[in-house]
């Protein structure tokens, strides 16, 4: 037993703080708290009075910008990451992801935690069906009615037909977008499960959802390749990938019509489904037999890959079941072509958009034909939707050529990948023939540029960036030679 020593001295106790200064260190504490909530409240209340100043197209651009941030601020939380990823890559894959591309610089499945994947979930599923979207329909369901610069946000967003209802419309667009989603996931587990992939549960759900929000994202690093003879997976998703890919508008008239036993198929609806049924079937059978890799393959598999790659560019969901950097140049044309023309309004996908390019041809066989009214299905298309066509196609390629041109400038890949790439990035697609993770810096900055504005939209950014004219202002009528 140890005996104290007598001669060392017992050390001072320390002092306790009095009950005032208890008291005034938390007043103090109370006091600067509340100091902190008015300046929030203050800064919200400046935030809105610039947010509602704003025109649709900055909201709509900025929403997007903002849902960014947050998305990178969460990924870089440590709980998020299994190994350490730099800024420029999670910027990069958040980017991806709010815009549906599903271009990624790094591993999905090895560098981010299961909270890093459902964040990044989180992200192209928002991305899909609007930042705004499920929002209102919670406001809706709880009784509320929207505000109209909520509307007019919506209606950017959501290239719509004049005569839609858009607040039935974004309720009509969450419930299919849920239960499509969910069909999805139960027939991916059930074939994930009976395949032992790990994880099949959670696969199926990513995929599902992927799929849908025509996001390309995969937890296999070689994206659906094991898959490239399993007809039913190929099914599931390329069911998903249109049903989202052909716009709400579709599914909104095909509904109407089984509802009240009526042709309700709009216009709209009919162009959307001819010009994709005609780029899926007629870029089939060019794939197959310009792409030596596929007709190696016994028939129906090499059909069955060839129909999946040109699904997956034109609904530019970025999927694939081969690899893309082999492909002969007569096959990477056809992809390229399908991506630019991309999915239809109102739908999950981007590129050009296939009303778009419906105008623009229709513009021209009209002319073609000495008609002075531009006709496409029998049909007379307005005059403002004609503008608007050519102004989103111009925009779209000469955003396309300044990425391609700076990628020149800032990358050494040869020409054929760097074009492949920013096409592909524009167009919301994910498809890469394996030069994303070799990019520089202000290479992936580029890329994450070309994305947000595929998602944004060429036309919104161009009208975020421009001021309209005002009507005072005067207009000269100059003859222009074309």
């Amino acid at each position: 037993m140890a005996v104290r020593d007598p001669r060392v001295a017992d050390s001072p106790s320390e002092p306790k703080p009095s009950a005032a200064t208890a008291r005034g260190v938390r007043a103090f504490l109370i006091r600067l708290w509340r100091l902190k909530m008015i300046f929030l409240r203050k800064l919200f209340r400046r935030w809105m009075r610039v947010w509602l100043n704003l025109r649709p197209p900055q909201q709509l651009v900025l929403g997007f910008a903002s849902y960014m941030v947050i998305g990178v601020l969460l990924l870089t939380l440590p709980f998020a990451q299994k190994v350490p990823c730099g800024l420029i890559d999670n910027l990069f894959n958040v980017s991806s992801a709010i815009s549906t591309t599903g271009l990624t610089t790094i591993s999905v499945a090895d560098s981010y935690t299961f909270f890093g994947q459902f964040v990044i979930l989180a992200l192209f599923q928002l991305g899909g069906v609007g930042y705004m979207t499920i929002s209102s329909v919670i406001i809706q369901a709880r009784g509320n009615s929207l505000s109209q610069s909520r509307m007019n946000v919506l209606g950017a967003g959501f290239a719509v037909p004049h005569y839609f209802v858009l607040n039935r419309f974004i309720v009509h667009v969450v419930v299919f977008t849920f239960f499509t989603e969910l069909i999805g996931a139960l027939l991916l587990w059930w074939r994930f499960a009976s395949l032992h992939v790990p994880d099949a549960l959670w696969s199926a759900v990513f995929h599902s959802v992927s799929a849908f929000a025509t996001a390309g994202f995969s937890l296999n690093n070689d994206s659906l390749a094991p898959f490239v003879n399993d007809w039913f997976v190929n099914a599931v998703i390329a069911v998903l990938c249109y049903l989202g890919a052909i716009g709400f508008i579709v599914v909104q008239d095909v509904w109407y019509s089984i509802k009240f036993r009526q042709h309700l198929i709009t216009f709209t609806s009919q162009s959307i489904l001819f010009l994709t049924a005609l780029i899926f079937i007629v870029g089939t059978i060019i794939f197959y037999f310009v792409e030596p890799s596929v007709r190696e393959m016994p028939f129906g598999e090499g059909v069955m890959a060839a129909a999946f790659q040109v699904m997956t560019a034109s609904s530019t969901a970025g999927f694939n079941t081969i690899p893309i950097g082999p492909l002969s140049r007569a096959a990477l044309l056809i992809i390229m072509v399908a991506m630019l023309i991309g999915a239809s309004p109102s739908g999950t996908g981007g590129g050009i958009k296939t009303t778009t390019v419906t105008a623009l041809f229709a513009n021209v066989t009209s002319s073609l034909r000495g008609r002075t009214q531009v006709v496409w299905l029998n049909r007379e298309i307005p005059l403002v939707r004609l503008h608007s066509a050519f102004a989103a196609a111009t925009i779209y390629l000469v955003l396309l050529v300044v990425g391609v041109l700076s990628l020149c400038i800032t990358e050494r890949h040869d020409f054929l990948p760097i074009v492949f790439e920013a096409s592909s990035a524009i167009g919301t697609v994910g498809l890469s023939m394996g030069i994303t993770a070799d990019l520089s810096i202000l290479g992936k900055l580029m890329i994450t540029f070309l994305m947000f504005a595929g998602r944004c939209g060429p036309l919104s950014l161009g009208l975020a960036l421009l001021r309209p004219v005002s009507e005072q202002e005067e207009i000269r009528g100059d003859d222009l030679a074309v």
